[in-house]
């Protein structure tokens, strides 16, 4: 889709060109209502060695993420919420605000798994995946009105931003934006000091086990094969990215 001097934006680490007609403080709005609706009806956790391993993890991501893409991040206040309940999910909305399962908890066993899972999401709303499709998706008109004329934010538009980065649980992201994220996320999880090889473990592991369980940000992602020739192909890269940050002064 051709886009006007407006709406073209580039995605960082991949440079992809970007038709997006939502601005990313408009984004962080929408992110920041829909993660407060997502929450209101969920079981979260607030203490206990689950909760604590997400913040921890989470907050190298997000110091890798400043590192990495200051201009992207601007604006951001990352949240790391732990949901209790046993569907392998986790995903972050617009501005930083994420959840993971406890279910995905117990798949991604080691802490690097972790942070391959958590970068791939934070990737998301770095590379504004959700701003993109919800652009392609509705008129620019209603997507320019974000709020109201009494201040409100449009809850059609909060639902979308919700649904477009996978919070309501259903798959979000075309193969496409899943491999982008891929590559974003494999550098960021290595910036903060995670192996970049647990992504092929980690990644494999799902695929084994999505036969018997149900993935629901499996379906529309790359073939295990197709992502781990991708991530092959990265980690010299990513490898490069690790050996930096674990000489980086603490």
């Amino acid at each position: 889709m051709a886009c006007g001097p407006q709406a073209c934006g580039t995605v960082p680490e991949t440079g992809r060109s970007q038709f997006n007609v939502l601005s990313a403080g408009a984004e962080r709005q929408l992110g920041a209502e829909a993660y407060a609706e997502t929450l209101s009806g969920a079981r979260t956790l607030s203490t206990g060695p689950e909760f604590d391993r997400v913040q921890r993890v989470g907050r190298r991501i997000a110091e890798a993420s400043g590192r990495r893409y200051p201009k992207s991040v601007a604006g951001f206040e990352w949240q790391f919420a732990v949901i209790d309940t046993p569907e392998v999910n986790a995903w972050m909305l617009p501005g930083g605000k994420s959840a993971v399962n406890t279910g995905l908890l117990k798949l991604a066993t080691s802490d690097d798994e972790l942070a391959i899972v958590m970068g791939h999401e934070a990737a998301h709303a770095i590379a504004r995946h959700g701003a993109e499709r919800i652009s392609r998706g509705m008129a620019a008109e209603i997507v320019f009105g974000v709020a109201s004329a009494s201040g409100e934010i449009d809850p059609v538009l909060v639902d979308a931003t919700a649904t477009a980065y996978g919070a309501m649980g259903e798959t979000a992201f075309s193969r496409s934006e899943e491999s982008e994220a891929d590559h974003i996320g494999l550098m960021i999880a290595a910036d903060a000091g995670y192996d970049p090889r647990a992504s092929l473990s980690f990644w494999k592991k799902m695929a084994a086990n999505g036969a018997n369980a149900p993935f629901e940000f499996l379906s529309t992602h790359p073939s295990d094969e197709t992502r781990v020739k991708r991530l092959e192909q990265l980690l010299p890269k990513a490898e490069a990215v690790y050996a930096q940050a674990k000489n980086r002064t603490p």
